[in-house]
């Protein structure tokens, strides 16, 4: 279908030219040659018009969700109708998510914005084109999910034949890369598990003190207070504790292992041996809620534990003693509190330990009768205050102070902005100083290589040591005059190592930010987050410590 766009002689249209790719490669669809491709069907459809384009580039973000940093600057200008028309090399550069595409769509049409896919030739003009767009759409997504089945499918059949299908190492293992040959004669690459006897003592004392401390809490508290870390040198957490407690790969395979899996409803495969653990597949799935791509537990009858080439640790009578104290626990973990209403969380940290501060219950005020709650040191919380003693804050009285200064910098943004555009200058000059530091690394190659070639002459050609060694010498002084301006270089960089920031995008947040206190919760939540870099609490001197982005301003209450 050919689409022919004529307005009247002299019309002044705003288009915005939406291109992403998932990853730099520097050809094909390349994000330059999105644009040029949108930029000709342009000029070549909408005739003697006066253009001005508006690009919006994602380089190096997945269509699954919406969360790219440009695609939202999008959004929000649409708000604000700053274009009369949004046009994109092809229909899944917008999303493969059937419901973002079709959240984008709507918020198009209810600012009277005009959609076109240059690929498909699709058009939101016409009743056709908008049907047609949503039946293309599903059909890209139909097309992911099959191959992501695809790909589930093959991971379970190496989970069944016992063969590690990759993700995080566990704790007390070490990953090696090797080579198989497959039924069909084609050499695979697989990844197989070691064990790391060092890191296995300390699976071998959670196991322990989880029976013998009965809770996950008091098992954390136990390693908190003892100062006993992980093998990334950090605390363990629940989190961590119940995902090694739970995992069959340190348990030795054994009947009764088998039949209390199969008993909870895991699918079973392979023979024990009284020697080798359980690996497991399947437990979690991934899941697009809201635009965000998450994982979450997998229905137990997909569940999969398979014999494994790794040796079990943990007796099966023990492992099985560990589960059933689970079981028992259930329903009997003290509430935390509430998180979703706390604005800060991800972003404040205790000044004395830099550990991050979590939001706990108070008590309830008899004038209000409304709960209090505080941020509280995590690491506080579960060494009993003995690794750290910071005071907590309160929930809201920070979370006040913050707003008041987001306000403050809304109503005042040009200073702000000024200083963030002159360190957006910097990162242009940074730029430069990388190319200059290429160059000299190409040349540092290239004497490499002479010198390599000057070496090995000299090793064949007797009659001409002298004249060889001189050059070898003045290559290597060469060298190392390239290498001190290199290390110079490097040192500028990092000195000046700075991400360049979207001051449009910034400024239209800090616009919202002078009446933030009108806007609802998720959304002075987005603020926060994009604003914020960390905050830093200090109870013995009552500072709360405010990092804006990009500024380096440090602002103290």
């Amino acid at each position: 279908m050919i689409i022919l766009h004529i307005l009247n002689r002299g019309d002044y249209m705003k288009i915005a030219i939406y291109s992403r790719k998932s990853k730099y490669t520097g050809k094909g669809d390349s994000i330059g040659n999105q644009i040029q491709m949108c930029k000709n069907y342009i000029e070549t459809h909408y005739i003697n018009n006066d253009i001005e384009y508006i690009i919006y580039e994602d380089e190096g973000f997945s269509g699954g969700n919406i969360n790219r940093p440009k695609f939202q600057k999008l959004l929000i200008d649409i708000k604000k109708e700053k274009f009369d028309i949004l046009i994109c090399y092809r229909l899944d550069r917008i999303s493969r998510n059937v419901s973002d595409f079709s959240t984008t769509l709507e918020e198009l049409q209810s600012y009277g914005v005009d959609f076109i896919s240059i690929k498909e030739q699709f058009d939101t003009t016409t009743p056709m084109g908008r049907a047609m767009i949503y039946i293309a759409s599903v059909f890209a997504q139909l097309e992911r999910e099959t191959i992501a089945e695809r790909v589930r499918d093959n991971m379970v059949e190496l989970a069944k034949s016992g063969k590690w299908s990759g993700g995080r190492t566990p704790l007390g293992f070490n990953s090696e890369s090797s080579s198989y040959i497959d039924e069909e004669g084609n050499e695979r690459k697989l990844v197989k598990l070691v064990k790391n006897d060092e890191e296995l003592q300390l699976v071998n004392l959670i196991y322990d003190t989880y029976l013998r401390e009965g809770s996950l809490h008091k098992t954390e508290v136990y390693f908190a207070s003892h100062n006993i870390k992980s093998n990334r040198n950090i605390l363990l957490e629940k989190t961590s504790l119940k995902v090694i407690l739970n995992n069959p790969v340190y348990a030795i395979s054994s009947p009764e292992l088998k039949r209390w899996l199969e008993d909870d409803g895991w699918n079973v495969y392979g023979e024990p041996d009284g020697k080798h653990s359980y690996l497991s597949y399947n437990k979690t799935k991934q899941v697009t809620r809201n635009g965000k791509t998450t994982k979450i537990s997998n229905d137990k009858e997909n569940w999969i534990a398979a014999i494994s080439d790794c040796p079990g640790i943990i007796d099966a009578d023990k492992w099985i003693a560990v589960q059933e104290q689970f079981k028992g626990n259930k329903g009997s973990f003290p509430k935390r509190a509430r998180t979703h209403n706390a604005k800060l969380v991800g972003k404040i940290y205790c000044a004395h330990c830099n550990n991050y501060m979590q939001v706990v219950h108070g008590n309830i005020k008899k004038d209000t009768g409304k709960r209090q709650f505080y941020y509280s040191c995590s690491l506080k919380r579960k060494s009993k205050s003995e690794l750290c003693k910071n005071k907590n804050l309160k929930v809201e009285e920070v979370e006040n102070l913050l707003l008041l200064e987001l306000e403050k910098l809304g109503k005042n943004k040009k200073s702000y902005i000024q200083s963030l555009k002159k360190k957006n200058d910097a990162v242009k000059k940074n730029k430069d100083v990388k190319l200059k530091q290429s160059a000299i690394q190409k040349d540092i190659d290239a004497k490499q290589k002479i010198l390599n070639n000057l070496v090995d002459k000299l090793s064949v050609a007797d009659d001409l040591d002298d004249i060889i060694i001189q050059r070898i010498r003045s290559a290597k002084n060469e060298m190392q005059e390239l290498q001190k301006q290199l290390d110079e270089i490097s040192k500028e960089i990092e000195d000046s190592n700075y991400k360049k920031l979207d001051l449009d995008f910034i400024e239209s947040l800090l616009e919202k930010c002078a009446d933030i206190r009108e806007l609802d919760s998720n959304e002075q939540r987005l603020l926060i987050g994009v604003l914020v870099d960390k905050i830093i609490w200090d109870g013995n001197t009552q500072d709360v410590t405010v990092y804006f982005i990009g500024s380096g301003d440090v602002e103290k209450k």
